[in-house]
C-alpha cells in the first residue's frame, strides 16, 4: 500500500462538529449511461462483441445501490441536502464533453435519452438538486461550488462511480476548495474492486479526505440532538 511519509510528521486540525444543515450528500453518475448494462457503456461493450467485459463493474454497482439508498434516506430524514450529479451533454453526440467520451465514441454507440436518467433505486426525490456535468470532475464544468456556498454547505459526503475517476476528481477538487470531504467507502464503486480499494487507500492517506462507511455516517446523524 502506498503511503506518503510526510503525513507522519504532521497532524491535521480537529474536524469541526458535524452539522447536518451545513452538509450535502453527493451521488455521482449513478445513471443509465454508465451504471446499467442497458446504458451507453454496456451497449459499447456489446457492440464490440464483449458483452461481459464490464460485468464486474455492473455487479459492483448493484452491490452499493442499497447502501447509497439507505444513506440518502437517512440524509433526507436528518436534514442533510441530497444532491444528484450526472453526465448530461448539450449535444446528441456528446461532442461538448470530455475527450474520454468524445464524439467519435458517441457516433460508434449513439447516446440515447434514457442514458441521462438516474437509476431508479437512487433517483432524486421532490425538488432535490440535479447538477449536469460534461467533465469527469463535478467542479470543472458546473456551478456546484457557488450552489454549495449559496446554501452555506461546507461538508460533503461523496458516493457514486467510479471511485478512482469522477468520484476522486470531485472529492479532491472539493477538498482543495476547503470543503470537508468524506468518501463513503461502501457507497462508491469502480469497474474492478482492486481499483476501488486502491483509490480508497490513496485518497484516505493522510486524512485530508476522510473515508467512512454508511453505518458510520448514519450514526453521526442519529447522534445529532433533536
Amino acid at each position: 500500500m502506498a503511503h506518503d511519509p510526510y503525513y507522519d510528521l504532521i497532524s491535521l486540525p480537529p474536524e469541526p462538529p458535524f452539522d447536518p444543515t451545513r452538509t450535502a450528500l453527493l451521488t455521482i453518475d449513478l445513471q443509465y449511461l454508465d451504471a446499467h448494462p442497458s446504458g451507453w457503456m454496456g451497449r459499447l461493450a456489446r457492440n464490440q462483441g464483449r458483452p461481459d467485459h464490464l460485468q464486474e463493474r455492473f455487479e459492483f454497482i448493484q452491490e452499493i445501490l442499497p447502501n447509497v439508498r439507505r444513506l440518502q434516506e437517512g440524509c433526507r430524514a436528518g436534514g442533510v441536502e441530497v444532491i444528484h450529479i450526472r453526465v448530461a451533454y448539450l449535444t446528441r453526440n456528446g461532442r461538448d464533453g470530455r475527450r474520454a467520451l468524445a464524439a467519435d465514441l458517441a457516433n460508434v454507440t449513439p447516446i440515447e435519452p434514457r442514458d441521462d436518467d438516474f437509476l431508479e433505486e437512487v433517483a432524486p426525490v421532490g425538488d432535490e438538486i440535479v447538477v449536469d456535468k460534461t467533465s469527469a470532475g463535478t467542479f470543472n464544468s458546473t456551478a456546484i461550488d457557488q450552489i454549495l456556498r449559496n446554501m452555506n454547505i461546507d461538508r460533503l459526503w461523496v458516493t457514486g462511480i467510479v471511485t478512482e475517476g469522477c468520484v476522486e476528481m470531485t472529492a479532491r477538487d472539493a477538498a482543495d476548495r476547503g470543503f470537508l470531504v468524506t468518501l463513503v467507502s461502501d457507497g462508491c464503486a469502480s469497474s474492478t474492486h482492486v481499483a476501488h480499494e486502491d483509490a480508497l487507500q490513496r485518497m484516505g492517506d493522510g486524512g485530508l479526505i476522510k473515508v467512512r462507511t454508511v453505518d458510520e455516517l448514519l450514526a453521526q446523524l442519529v447522534a445529532v440532538p433533536a
